[in-house]
């Protein structure tokens, strides 16, 4: 039995593998009267005990690790279990077979075991057996991202193993329900679940296998406090767990040390990480555990090479694990130690000696069919040509270590491991775009941008049949090139540690523009996103002169006549910047948002997502136009356990003028508009689904976008229990909901287009969680508005979309009618926060108005009227006058 943890962390709750093996060994006992009859009683016996081997060899693999071996092992007894249609050891072959699939990344495989073991425990009445089935299938679709499945079989395990008393089993699913929970988002609930099992676990203090579970439930809980940000919660569980008895398994007593080690680091405190570091590499030593001195001694390295410049120092680091490795037959180790050295040695400047230990990494790479390790032996190898002038040579190990590095990511699932993949090689990306500058093909230049940002939002935007053969003819640019119109003109940028450059692209034309962005620059670029939210009078327009010729410098289509919508997908430290208060560098002295109505766009891939279907532009009157939520009620008082996890949202205020700001806007929605309020302002009602479809999506709350941790960026909801502790969607969570069919959502709130930038996938905001799932655009925030002036903006902008203008000049007009006020609102603080994200191009679908309906109606019903009295009024013919008579 096996759990999985969050993020790579301790094995939340795996069975010892002595009790596994003991399982193992009474499932074979008990087989024994459901062997074949039609054998002789030799025969049957001399198979059992033959079957028994071929178990325990099989076994013996995998706990050494091998599980390559022990695959083939298991796999080979299936034909004759099967055959001697020998159910208990078919199940239990089965279980340990989706174990190792799940190890080895074979997750399809490994549900489909489980799924089948899991059977068979069921049809002999075994509950323990299908508990364990159960749980490693859940296990599967956990690792696979199928969050909610594994959730309902984790409980459903939880259920058999309440149902005969099995506690460690059942605190084992509680950490696996939270594990659940926290790869969902879903962070209060994660808490719950953990602090569950530790209740439990609490109340078992005495059974022999208490110990463990405590620390492995600790660790969970720190891990959920780390990820938090609330690395003093988090130092306190890793303390705990590692102040207990010596339960844990080698490999996870490794994790732990390495999990405390890297808290350390991140807290500023790379004296305190090595002191952990050498705490767990004297107790490696003393249990004569060498893997797992290794292991330590290349955390110690890599601290003293980042974060204290020792590299002398480090190299030595690397070489003693390297000798280990060596020592211990472990070629993984080898090769991952020589990767340190190489790296170590380039930045020493022994060119030669890293050249040497990169190849030897590579080729032990090739061997072991280790992918990621390959590709960095290569990018060393890649800067060591270019560092000796060989452009050619190193642009072509740049160009194989990314084709290593889109195999590996190819493999992943969507999971949060996507989302930092790119993390640590967007530097391989971003050394060949260096190069090729110097000789630019934008074609291949475009397609390189692409590939080094947005990745995670790129995959969800894919179509499930993969796209046409068309598009997988064109080149990503002529792709792109064929959605724009002759009035729109798209500017993709980057930014890199050596420069930055931006494509330009029209309908008919493409070109690049090479900028140099010096650390000075960078500074002047940061200093004017401090001073725009909070300044006054007329200096950012000095500001926004000389960032005008620094970024849009060399675009000649800035300059041409006819062109009105501008697309941008920033990077970098641009991902910030309102271009609209930049000046285009022309002679004279209006801004981008006199000229152009602008969008933002995460990816230029966006331009390739199928359009939304637009044979109908209109509906009728009674169909919802406009899901409106707002003026949501804090917590009123002061939560314990949610200052432990998200402190300060406790004491938020009420929004004074959320509520008119949505009954406003409904009053000018065309359609039918749904509004939830006050105490109704209630998450669920977007977790039920009830914004799919509805052309208009806004929420107006608290929000908190978080800029050193995603996972806490979040949205205030009001309590649905009548508790008075408030409620969050947080931003995993946004990118489950249902909006398709939603043409605008709308985040009324402050700050909402911030968030962690993450090397080759940007800003973590909610635009690009809300643009996943499903809606085609969002307007957001950059920066904190105050009540009163984003309620007047909201009107000013639901104004402009009713009178049938598309997204972007709709808010492009809301804004210049802030410019042009000649008042306070004319500075760009009040309105350049906005910004559209997705597809502007198109007006919101509106209602036909009742008078529209009526009018024929009434029309028709006055004519019948008319038609009818005249008939009234008409002589009938019996009634027709005669003419009189005269009788003298």
């Amino acid at each position: 039995m096996r759990s999985c943890s969050p993020d790579g962390v301790l094995s939340a709750a795996r069975r010892t593998q002595a009790r596994a093996s003991l399982a193992a060994c009474l499932v074979c006992t008990l087989a024994l009267p459901f062997f074949s009859s039609a054998q002789s009683p030799d025969s049957a016996a001399a198979d059992r005990s033959e079957t028994h081997r071929r178990f325990e060899e099989a076994r013996a693999l995998q706990e050494k690790g091998l599980y390559r071996e022990a695959r083939k092992a298991y796999e080979s007894l299936l034909p004759q279990l099967r055959a001697q249609k020998n159910e208990p050891d078919l199940a239990t072959a089965l279980n340990k077979l989706s174990l190792i699939a799940s190890e080895q990344g074979d997750y399809g495989l490994a549900i489909a075991w489980a799924r089948e073991s899991a059977d068979l425990f069921h049809k002999m009445s075994d509950r323990n057996g299908e508990a364990r089935a159960i749980n490693n299938l859940g296990v599967g679709e956990l690792n696979r991202g199928d969050y909610c499945s594994a959730k309902l079989h984790f409980k459903q395990a939880l259920g058999l193993y309440q149902k005969i008393n099995d506690r460690e089993g059942e605190i084992e699913q509680f950490n696996n329900i939270g594990n659940a929970c926290y790869f969902k988002g879903r962070y209060l609930d994660a808490l719950e679940a953990y602090e569950a099992a530790m209740t439990r676990v609490e109340r078992a203090a005495g059974e022999p296998w208490s110990a463990r579970r405590r620390q492995l439930t600790a660790v969970n809980l720190a891990t959920l406090f780390q990820r938090l940000g609330r690395e003093e919660r988090a130092l306190h569980f890793y303390q705990h767990a590692q102040q207990g008895p010596q339960a844990l398994q080698p490999n996870e007593e490794a994790q732990l040390y390495s999990n405390l080690g890297v808290m350390y680091r991140r807290l500023g405190d790379p004296v305190k990480a090595l002191e952990i570091y050498r705490q767990a590499h004297e107790i490696f030593a003393r249990r004569g555990h060498k893997g797992g001195q290794g292991g330590v001694l290349i955390n110690i390295g890599i601290a003293l090479a980042l974060d204290l410049g020792d590299l002398t120092g480090a190299l030595e680091s690397f070489t003693d694990a390297l000798t280990l490795a060596e020592q211990t037959l472990n070629r993984r180790r080898a090769m991952q130690a020589r990767l340190y050295r190489g790296e170590s040695l380039l930045r020493l400047n022994q060119v030669d000696a890293a050249r040497k230990e990169f190849e030897a990494a590579m080729v032990a790479a090739k061997e072991l069919g280790t992918a990621e390790e390959e590709w960095k032996a290569v990018y060393g190898l890649g800067r060591i040509a270019e560092l000796v002038g060989d452009n050619e040579k190193a642009a072509a190990y740049f160009r194989q270590a990314i084709a290593r590095i889109e195999s590996i990511r190819s493999r992943l699932q969507l999971s949060p491991l996507k989302a930092e993949f790119l993390g640590d090689k967007r530097d391989v990306y971003d050394s060949l775009i260096n190069l090729l500058l110097n000789n630019p093909d934008a074609a291949e230049l475009f397609n390189l941008m692409e590939k080094s940002r947005a990745r995670t939002f790129q995959d969800r935007l894919q179509q499930p049949e993969g796209g046409s053969s068309t598009s997988a003819q064109k080149s990503m640019l002529d792709q792109v090139r064929n959605r724009l119109d002759d009035a729109t003109l798209l500017l993709e940028f980057w930014v890199g540690p050596r420069g930055a450059a931006v494509v330009w692209v029209t309908r008919e034309a493409f070109g690049i523009a090479r900028h140099s962005l010096s650390p000075a620059d960078v500074d002047e670029v940061s200093a004017f996103l401090q001073d725009l939210p909070t300044g006054s009078g007329k200096v950012w327009r000095k500001q926004s002169e000389r960032l005008g010729k620094l970024l849009l410098s060399g675009i000649e289509p800035l300059a041409r006549p006819g062109l009105q919508h501008l697309l941008v997908v920033p990077d970098g430290v641009l991902s910030a910047v309102p271009f609209e208060v930049l000046r285009a560098g022309r002679g004279d002295s209006s801004l981008l948002i006199e000229q152009f109505d602008i969008t933002y766009l995460p990816s230029s891939s966006i331009l390739l997502r199928a359009a939304p279907d637009r044979g109908r532009v209109r509906h009728f009157p009674w169909h919802r136009e406009l899901l409106a939520l707002g003026d949501p009620i804090p917590s009123n008082r002061a939560d314990p356990t949610l200052s432990d996890v998200l402190p300060g949202d406790e004491l938020r205020e009420r929004l004074p003028t959320s509520a008119a700001e949505v009954q406003a806007i409904a009053r000018l929605s065309s359609g039918r508009s749904e509004i939830h309020l006050g105490a109704d302002d209630l998450k669920k009602y977007l977790l039920e689904g009830k914004a799919s479809g509805v052309p208009l999506l806004h929420l107006s709350s608290h929000a908190t976008a978080d800029t050193d941790n995603p996972e806490r960026s979040r949205i205030l909801f009001s309590s649905e229990d009548k508790d008075s502790r408030p409620d969050y969607l947080f931003l995993r969570e946004v990118y489950e909901l249902d909006l398709r069919g939603v043409e605008l959502a709308i985040l009324s709130a402050c700050d909402t287009e911030r968030g962690k930038m993450i090397p080759g996938e940007g800003v973590q905001g909610f635009s690009r969680a809300l643009l996943s799932a499903g809606s085609s655009a969002t307007v957001t925030t950059l920066w904190r508005v105050a009540d009163q002036p984003t309620s007047e903006f909201m009107k000013q902008f639901y104004y402009a979309l009713g009178q049938g203008k598309t997204k972007a000049e709709a808010l492009r007009w809301a804004k210049l009618k802030f410019f042009r006020s000649g008042a306070t609102l004319e500075h760009p603080r009040y309105w350049a926060a906005f910004v559209l994200n997705g597809d502007g191009f198109r007006p919101i679908t509106r209602a036909f108005s009742w008078s529209v309906l009526l009018g024929p109606l009434a029309a028709a019903l006055v004519l019948v009227s008319v038609v009818a009295h005249r008939r009234v009024k008409a002589p009938r013919p019996s009634e027709a006058p005669k003419p009189s008579v005269f009788v003298r």
